[in-house]
């Protein structure tokens, strides 16, 4: 499945950003090690933090993993942070060695130890994977809605830290609106951001999983994606007793300015009334998208 061209697009490599190395390399902290100072730590004391934005593990890049450890050990350290269990500690980064070295019989692992707030923990994992690309695109958004929601940071802090824009961010966030059968598709790589983002114009969440369906069946693109849901969410003509040629070629009109207008904002738009006075109808799903749209309607007018 392709975002245009039939092929599913590959995450482009990304860097660092201005926000995102800060973060990652200077965080005020007296308790940071040097890595060069990594200590081994008992395998069966270390725990996975309840917190990591990431959720899946592909199994055959584990055991590849699993295979490299086998042979070489564990080359860079994990970073952890004391848990609240006596010896324990919490994984901050590196979850995936960790469970490859488990599955290679390892009993201890080299780690870099940190005394970190739960919010650096939080803030620490999401970097750790979004630098490592190894996040999914609806647990890149849950893990932005959990830093928003738990830690009171705004798309604006969210993208300056990432080094993202805002939209960007926004539009990651979108993706939660989606039906849960439909995130779990996106989740397993069946679909892409781009085709579930399309989806998003359908109001009803029986017609974006019936969609969605569609999609998979036809192996459509994302431009074809989109004209199925501008199709989709053309209003059925009702038949009208001596409708004339000029209420038909109005209506006709009305229905085509409504198709250009939902393809510009990327959500459903009716334009409701006469041809004298009516009204233009947006609708949302949440405060996110409706800032959204408001930045997107004021930026057309400048």
């Amino acid at each position: 499945m392709a975002e245009d061209k039939n092929a599913m697009p590959q995450r482009g490599k990304r860097g660092l950003g201005k926000g995102l190395g800060a973060l990652f390399e200077s965080e005020a902290d007296p308790g940071r090690q040097d890595p060069s100072q990594a200590t081994e730590i008992g395998i069966n004391q270390l725990e996975p933090n309840r917190d990591q934005p990431r959720r899946s593990f592909d199994e055959a890049s584990l055991n590849e993993l699993t295979e490299s450890i086998r042979h070489q050990g564990v080359i860079a350290p994990l970073i952890v942070t004391p848990s609240e269990t006596a010896d324990h500690y919490t994984i901050v980064a590196g979850e995936r060695r960790w469970r490859a070295a488990r599955r290679a019989g390892l009993s201890t692992v080299p780690v870099v130890i940190r005394h970190l707030s739960r919010e650096e923990v939080q803030r620490q994992a999401l970097i750790d994977n979004v630098v490592r690309e190894d996040l999914n695109a609806i647990e890149e958004a849950q893990a932005f809605n959990q830093l928003m929601k738990d830690f009171g940071m705004t798309q604006e802090s969210l993208a300056a830290a990432l080094g993202k824009s805002r939209p960007a961010i926004a539009n990651t966030l979108r993706l939660l609106n989606l039906p849960q059968a439909i995130q779990d598709l996106v989740r397993q790589g069946q679909l892409s951001p781009g085709h579930a983002r399309a989806l998003l114009a359908l109001a009803e969440a029986e017609q974006q999983k019936q969609a969605a369906q569609t999609v998979l069946a036809d192996q459509l693109s994302v431009r074809d994606t989109e004209k199925l849901v501008q199709q989709m969410n053309q209003a059925p003509v009702k038949p009208a007793v001596r409708q004339t040629a000029v209420d038909s070629s109005r209506d006709l009109h009305l229905r085509d300015l409504e198709d250009k207008l939902r393809r510009a904002l990327a959500t459903r738009v009716t334009l409701e009334g006469s041809a004298g006075q009516g009204r233009i109808v947006i609708r949302y799903h949440n405060a996110d998208e409706r800032e959204r749209l408001i930045e997107q309607l004021l930026g057309l007018g400048s």
